[in-house]
């Protein structure tokens, strides 16, 4: 077995099984044992980032403002990035807060968007136009963020000139180079025979050969051949092992820089609703991690890296009082463990936009205002996903996975890693039951010094922004937050460190070697 997937199975084996205690009446919430003389594979750094609409517009609902002077003025939902010629530097510092991530511009608006609209091979397609403005905000992202750009282009257009001239034309005299990781042509194709636009039978085999026509004209060109290219961007019906395989091989996995796949855990599409409790589900986690592991095999069969370039809670907007509750925060934290865990290089939390304002799902939401001279100012307000996304960011992403077991007589999940061998062990114990709170003991396998602890919660799962605190601080608006206040823990006569888990928590537990200070 190629030795990839052989790592893939060994990080699988990382993840937590969560068995129950024995007695109804257990006195403790949880027992978690870590096995800190163990270190398996390394969550990149840059592991976790956003996917982000090209535009409202491409939505179908045009930018959120009204044509009333009243309208105008008063605060309203907009772009996150903000308005062409005053970007929201707010936005760019929480995403800054996350490390050196990936914004995907894509979505739905992305092939539903037109660069050179006026010689659109399928004018009716579309609803938006990407302009010289737009892709100019965007580089003002990446250098205000310090992130790199996947740079979603129209394929539903099915017109390789036409999409070479986006390249030569705008991205590369728009946004500077470096702040380019790669371009992605077509956003879930697997969707486009819903269309008019392709016929009933699309199927994988025609979506890779116009991507690979896409590719080649860019190779063929002096310009546009200087960017990397990913895909296959797909949801639905495609993204599965034998479809990944297919399109992998017929591009030549030589040609790709990395391969991207799209999933939704839930959807609230059709009117159809999503609970907490089955967000925070083990077996839907389980399902998350097994599919993980069977695409991630694909990639490294071909030494392609493989991400999650668009992905959150529930398809279609998110499902309101769960999408935006601090449910989401540990769903988030825990999907990106289960991602990590699997073998991904990447998963980006999608952004996006319904009639009247955001989705339910955004990590975080932005409102804005222009004065009378036109000029906008923005309000950010960071979401409870948002805040499990920073924990992850700051003590989780560039350190390696521990092996670790979990015995709960409750819905407890829980993760270890470390820099190395001998560097501070961070323990996440994840609360994610619906009412059961109580006493965490932790054993580590090679004993160390005195840890700390920092709480992420919430007074209930359904809790929204106002109501999360992390370490008993909340980000404001420019994307600023107080040093959290920790707890001391010592171990006890053995060894163990113990401490009470409220309900709708996360428990940052960070060890420190024996003898080493705060």
């Amino acid at each position: 077995m190629n030795t990839r997937i052989l790592g893939v199975l060994a990080l699988a084996l990382v993840r937590p099984a969560v068995a129950l205690a024995q007695g109804a009446d257990a006195p403790r919430l949880a027992t978690i044992t870590v096995a800190n003389d163990q270190l398996y594979g390394t969550i990149p750094r840059d592991f976790v980032g956003f996917s982000l609409e090209v535009s409202t517009a491409g939505q179908g609902i045009g930018a959120f403002q009204g044509d009333s002077a009243a309208a105008r003025a008063a605060e309203q939902p907009v772009y996150a990035l903000g308005h062409p010629g005053f970007p929201n530097v707010g936005f760019f510092r929480f995403m800054r807060n996350l490390g050196p991530g990936f914004l995907r511009l894509g979505g739905n608006s992305q092939d539903n968007t037109c660069w050179d609209r006026a010689h659109a091979p399928l004018p009716d397609a579309c609803q938006a136009d990407l302009r010289s403005e737009d892709l100019r905000l965007f580089d003002a992202a990446a250098g205000g963020s310090g992130w790199r750009l996947i740079v979603g282009l129209n394929l539903k257009q099915g017109s390789p000139a036409w999409a070479l001239g986006e390249v030569t034309a705008g991205v590369a005299r728009e946004i500077a180079p470096a702040h380019v990781f790669a371009l992605e042509p077509g956003n879930e194709p697997d969707l486009f025979a819903r269309t008019p636009y392709r016929p009933k039978g699309y199927a994988a085999r025609d979506q890779a050969r116009e991507f690979l026509a896409y590719l080649r004209a860019f190779q063929a060109d002096s310009v546009a051949r200087r960017y990397a290219i990913v895909g296959p961007a797909t949801c639905c019906g495609w993204r599965n092992p034998d479809d990944l395989t297919l399109f992998a091989d017929s591009v030549g996995p030589q040609r790709l820089k990395w391969l991207t796949v799209h999933n939704y855990s839930a959807t609230t599409c059709g009117g159809l609703t999503v609970s907490a409790a089955r967000l925070l589900s083990r077996e839907l986690m389980d399902e998350v991690m097994s599919d993980a592991a069977h695409l991630s095999g694909v990639a490294h069969e071909r030494d392609l890296p493989i991400a999650m370039a668009e992905t959150n809670s529930a398809s279609c907007g998110g499902m309101p009082g769960v999408s935006n509750a601090f449910a989401s925060a540990l769903w988030g934290l825990d999907y990106a463990f289960t991602l990590a865990s699997a073998g991904f290089v990447n998963v980006d939390y999608h952004i996006s936009y319904r009639p009247g304002g955001g989705s339910s799902y955004n990590p975080v939401d932005t409102y804005g205002q222009p004065d009378r001279t036109g000029r906008w100012t923005y309000r950010n307000v960071a979401q409870p996903l948002y805040y499990g996304l920073y924990l992850f960011a700051q003590h989780a992403a560039g350190k390696r996975f521990m092996s670790i077991g979990v015995e709960a007589n409750a819905n407890v999940t829980a993760y270890a890693v470390s820099a190395c061998s001998g560097c501070a062990v961070s323990v996440f114990v994840l609360n994610k039951d619906t009412s059961a709170a109580g006493l965490v003991r932790v054993h580590l396998a090679r004993p160390m010094g005195d840890a700390s602890l920092l709480l992420l919660e919430a007074p209930n799962l359904g809790a929204g922004a106002a109501g999360v605190r992390y370490g008993g601080m909340q980000f404001k608006s420019d994307g600023t937050i107080g040093a959290p206040r920790t707890t001391g823990v010592r171990p006890d006569a053995a060894g163990d460190y113990a401490f009470t888990l409220p309900n709708a928590a996360i428990a940052l537990l960070t060890v420190r070697p024996a003898g080493r200070r705060p």
